[in-house]
């Protein structure tokens, strides 16, 4: 019998994780956050120094404006990424990593570790316990929506790839040390979508908690970063054309307590709840500007960087077209989202600055690794193998290209060069990063790649009998 484009299996609902699976996914969520903690290294913590500011700001001093620190390393001026507004300096980034990384801080702080003692140690466990926990899930997140997407039977090789190809094999590999706002916002897009597609394909049960956290999500996205501002609308458009008005208060509810803490932030410091920080600061180079020149001169940036950085980002965008007519608004959303970040950041003048691979796609990598399960529903076996090969060949390259970045640091102004070559050059003649975390993290990290590797073949082993 020919492999069916539909399969059929989009039609139907996938049956719930069974034991194996289960332990299978929590053990991938404890393999990525182990290996983003591993790799936290000392180029990052000093590099992105200002996402450790306003931490500090928020705990030691009680204030929302980042200026006062009796530590020298930490006194900053309205410049570059800071500016003044009313006699205070605020950082040109909307709240939400501050605030998560506060609410880490904070008991850090109490316990004893501080950022004037230890920089490193404590920088490093507030990375690994915000920016790394939240990519570690976004990208079982991937899984369980690759999952979700698969023709029902293909196993999870698919959803696997999707999974490894977006937490290893994308920008979001040299991000996860780094409490970044794009990061961190591109993690919370990740989570509510897989929440709303398991809502649509009938997955699951709690439907108003998912819905709720799904809501909580996006709001938390726009607290942390206006980029994604527009894929976040997408998102929620998805889940009214779901038509599952019973949920929308659970919806609406999660959102706005997503929302809350940007809006009081800004009711605060601003004196308008609406007034965005980078409206405040009047950073035009991120304001609307569409321009024929700049959207063509943006367009080769971005695709050059993409094919440099992340290749495996262009399978996805294959497979996502390869999705059948019943899964179409899946694919609709998918591209809707894509589109909307692509029409923001080819019509802005700015392009991320100082970056490892293209920054500002960063909430695009798990939508097109999600396209990855697309594949699956391929006609032929033989054609079907030598795609999933071919797209397993791109992600390894991917993978390679992200990891060297996540050990030699995301903070890159020497760019659009390929940055690959420099750093391998750096590293051999003995520029390294010091890893603050690796000496307990890094036992536990080999713990759980064996019993993941276990798992796996014990799922494969039970899905062959069953089969």
């Amino acid at each position: 019998m020919s492999h069916d484009r539909e399969n059929r299996a989009g039609d139907s609902i996938p049956s719930k994780l069974k034991p194996t699976t289960t332990r299978l996914t929590l053990l991938l969520f404890l393999l990525l956050w182990l290996a983003y903690g591993v790799l936290v290294n000392s180029g990052n913590l000093y590099g992105f120094g200002l996402q450790q500011f306003g931490i500090e700001a928020y705990v030691e001093r009680h204030t929302l404006y980042i200026e006062g620190s009796p530590d020298p390393r930490f006194q900053v001026k309205p410049e570059g990424d800071c500016f003044l507004y009313n006699g205070h300096i605020y950082p040109a980034k909307q709240p939400g990593q501050f605030m998560l990384g506060a609410c880490v801080y904070f008991p850090l702080h109490a316990l004893g570790l501080s950022y004037t003692e230890d920089y490193l140690l404590t920088a490093a466990l507030v990375t690994f316990l915000t920016a790394s926990l939240v990519t570690a899930v976004s990208g079982v997140a991937v899984f369980l929506a690759a999952r979700e997407l698969s023709p029902r039977g293909s196993g999870l090789f698919l959803p696997l790839l999707s999974a490894f190809s977006y937490a290893m094999g994308t920008t979001v590999f040299a991000y996860s040390g780094v409490p970044w706002h794009d990061e961190l916002a591109a993690g919370y897009l990740a989570i509510a979508l897989y929440l709303l597609i398991r809502l649509a394909r009938g997955s699951g049960r709690w439907p108003k908690t998912a819905t709720a956290c799904a809501g909580l999500m996006l709001g938390l996205t726009v607290t942390t970063s206006m980029l994604p501002f527009f894929m976040a609308v997408a998102a929620a458009l998805y889940f009214l054309s779901l038509r599952r008005w019973r949920l929308l208060p659970a919806f609406l509810l999660g959102g706005l307590a997503g929302l809350a803490p940007l809006l009081v932030y800004n009711a605060v410091c601003f004196g308008n709840p609406l007034l965005m920080p980078n409206l405040a600061g009047r950073y035009s180079d991120t304001f609307f500007n569409p321009s024929r020149q700049n959207f063509l001169s943006k367009l080769g940036f971005y695709a050059r960087m993409l094919t440099l950085y992340a290749p495996v980002f262009w399978a996805g965008l294959v497979g996502l077209a390869l999705l059948p007519r019943s899964l179409r608004r899946e694919q609709l959303v998918l591209l809707s989202m894509l589109f909307a970040l692509a029409a923001y950041v080819l019509n802005i003048e700015a392009d991320g600055t100082c970056q490892y691979g293209p920054r500002y796609m960063l909430p695009a990598m798990p939508l097109a690794c999600m396209g990855i399960a697309g594949f699956g529903f391929l006609r032929g076996a033989a054609l079907r193998r030598a795609a999933v090969w071919g797209v397993s060949a791109c992600a390894l390259l991917s993978v390679f290209i992200n990891l060297v970045g996540a050990l030699h640091g995301a903070m890159l102004c020497y760019f659009p060069h390929f940055a690959v070559g420099r750093y391998l050059s750096e590293m051999w003649n003995g520029r390294l990063r010091s890893y603050p975390l690796a000496p307990w993290l890094s036992l536990p990290l080999c713990l759980c790649a064996v019993l993941f590797t276990r798992a796996l073949f014990k799922h494969g082993r039970s899905q062959e009998s069953e089969g």
